[in-house]
C-alpha cells in the first residue's frame, strides 16, 4: 500500500469533502449497513484503499480525507474511527467500542491491537508501530486543556509516538508528547508522563522503568520450542475444541489431538522442531489439510474451521503473528 502523510498525497473522493449534510448522511450510511457494504461505501464516499479479506464490524465507522486499510485487518464492532487521515496495517485489530478521533493523523503498524474501549485523541499525530498493543480501556490523549488558557493555565498540543513490539496493559492513560521506544512493557493502571527508552518495562504513577525486556524473556532452545507448541495446542484442545465446541478429544499422544464433529475426524499434530523449525498439520481421513510453519510464521487461508479456529486462538491467546500465503 502506499505511504501516508497528514493531509498531502494520495487520493480521496470528493464526496469526502462535501457539504456537512452529504458527509453526514454518508456516515449514516456506513454506520447502519452490514459489515459487507461498509468497505464498498468506504472506497466509493472515501476513495479509501481497502486490502484483502478486511473486516469492518457492525455500526462501526471509518472516515477521513484519506482511508488505508491494509490486508485482513479488522474493525470489531461499536468502533468510530473519524481523523484527518487514517492507516492501520495488515492483520491490525481495532476492537470492540474504540474511539479514535481528531483532525490529524492515524497509524497504527502491521499486527498491532487497540483493545476494545479504548479512547485516542487525535488532535495531533499518532503512530502506533508494527507487533504493538494497547490493551482494553486505554486513554491517549495528544492535547490537555481545560481551564482557561487566558487565565494563566498551561496547555499542550504533541503527537504521541508508540514504537515497535510495544506491549500497552490495559487501563494506561498516555499523556501528550509521550514517545515509547521499542520493545517497551507498561504495566496496567499506569500513567505515562515521561517518554520510555527501548527495552523497558515501566509502571506506576507516573511509569517509571522498573525492569529491562531482556530480563523477562527466556532463551528458546528446540526443546523448550517444542514443548511450548505441546503446551499451546493442550491449551487450544481443552479451551476450544472441548469447551466451546463441545468435542471429546484424545489427547493421550503429547502433541496430537484427534477428535470428530458432526461425523467427521480431524486430527492436529505437531512436528517437531529440526532444521527447518516445527510446524502444526491438520489433517482429516483424506489426508492433510493445511499446514502452520511456526519458523516462518504463515499459513494458507484457512478454508477449514478447526485451521481458522487454530490461528485465531495462536494469535489471540499467544501472540503469534501469523500471516496467509499469497
Amino acid at each position: 500500500m502506499t505511504s501516508l502523510s497528514h493531509g498531502r498525497a494520495g487520493r480521496f473522493s470528493p464526496l469526502c469533502e462535501a457539504r456537512t449534510p452529504v458527509r453526514k448522511l454518508l456516515l449514516l450510511l456506513q454506520l447502519l449497513s452490514p459489515p459487507w457494504l461498509k468497505k464498498a461505501l468506504l472506497r466509493w464516499g472515501w476513495g479509501a484503499q481497502v486490502g484483502r479479506g478486511v473486516r469492518i464490524g457492525w455500526f462501526s465507522v471509518v472516515s477521513g480525507k484519506r482511508v488505508e486499510l491494509g490486508d485482513y485487518c479488522h474493525i470489531l464492532s461499536f468502533s468510530q474511527v473519524r481523523c484527518g487521515a487514517v492507516h492501520v496495517g495488515a492483520y491490525s485489530v481495532i476492537g470492540n467500542g474504540v474511539h479514535i478521533y481528531g483532525p490529524a493523523c492515524f497509524r497504527m503498524g502491521r499486527h498491532s491491537i487497540v483493545g476494545s474501549e479504548s479512547q485516542i485523541n487525535v488532535w495531533e499525530d499518532v503512530r502506533i508501530g508494527d507487533l504493538s498493543a494497547l490493551g482494553s480501556r486505554c486513554i491517549l490523549v495528544t492535547h490537555g486543556v481545560w481551564l482557561p488558557y487566558t487565565e494563566g493555565y498551561w496547555v499542550k498540543f504533541a503527537g504521541v509516538t508508540i514504537g515497535d513490539r510495544v506491549w500497552i496493559a490495559s487501563g494506561v492513560f498516555i499523556q501528550p508528547g509521550i514517545h515509547i521506544g521499542n520493545e517497551v512493557f507498561v504495566n496496567a493502571m499506569s500513567v505515562v508522563k515521561k517518554d520510555l527508552s527501548d527495552g523497558t518495562v515501566a509502571e506506576g504513577y507516573p511509569a517509571r522503568p522498573v525492569a529491562k525486556m531482556a530480563d523477562l524473556k527466556r532463551t528458546m532452545t528446540p526443546e523448550r520450542l517444542n514443548a511450548a507448541v505441546e503446551a499451546m495446542l493442550r491449551h487450544f484442545g481443552d479451551a476450544v475444541l472441548t469447551r466451546e465446541w463441545g468435542l471429546r478429544v484424545d489427547a493421550a499422544t503429547p502433541g496430537r489431538l484427534s477428535f470428530r464433529r458432526k461425523g467427521r475426524e480431524g486430527v492436529i499434530v505437531q512436528v517437531p522442531a529440526a532444521d527447518s523449525g516445527p510446524r502444526i498439520e491438520i489433517r482429516d481421513p483424506k489426508g492433510l489439510r493445511a499446514t502452520i510453519d511456526l519458523a516462518t510464521m504463515r499459513t494458507p487461508l484457512p478454508r477449514d474451521p478447526f485451521h481458522a479456529a487454530l490461528v485465531q486462538f495462536l494469535r489471540g491467546y499467544y501472540g503469534l503473528k501469523l500471516e496467509y500465503e499469497d
